[in-house]
C-alpha cells in the first residue's frame, strides 16, 4: 500500500511572494499616481475652452456689450496656440465673434477649437 500526500492550497512561500508583489505595485502607484491618459485630458481641455467661449458669447448677447475671452487654466504640459486678432477673441452683442482658433497639442495629436466670425458658433475639431 502506498500513501499519497495530496495537498491542496498554497505554500507559505507562494503567499509571501504574492504579498510582496502586491506591495511593490501599491508602492509604485502611491509614488507615481494612477496612470494618466493625456489624450483624454486634451479632449477635456478642449471641452473646457469651448465651454468658456460659449459662455463668453452668451454673456455678450445677454449684457449687450462685447466680451473678451480669457482662456481658462490649462495643464502646463499642453501646447496651446491661439490665432486671433490683436484685440483677442471678442464676442459681440449680436452673437458674432472675431475669427479665432485655439489649437491644443498634446505632443502628437491636436484639437482645434474655433469660432465662426459671422455667427459666433464654436466648433471643436478633433482627429
Amino acid at each position: 500500500m502506498t500513501s499519497r500526500n495530496n495537498s491542496a492550497g498554497f505554500t507559505l512561500i507562494e503567499m509571501i511572494v504574492v504579498i510582496a508583489v502586491l506591495g511593490l505595485v501599491i508602492a509604485m502607484l502611491v509614488q507615481y499616481g494612477p496612470l494618466k491618459d493625456r489624450w483624454a485630458a486634451t479632449q477635456g481641455a478642449a471641452a473646457t475652452v469651448a465651454a468658456a467661449m460659449e459662455q463668453a458669447r452668451g454673456r455678450a448677447i445677454s449684457s449687450g456689450a462685447p466680451v473678451t475671452l480669457a482662456l481658462p487654466a490649462l495643464p502646463d504640459w499642453l501646447g496651446v496656440a491661439v490665432s486671433a486678432p490683436p484685440g483677442g477673441i471678442v464676442f459681440e452683442p449680436d452673437g458674432s465673434a472675431t475669427a479665432a482658433r485655439v489649437v491644443l497639442d498634446d505632443g502628437g495629436r491636436r484639437i482645434t477649437v474655433a469660432t465662426d466670425w459671422l455667427t459666433g458658433r464654436v466648433s471643436v475639431d478633433a482627429p
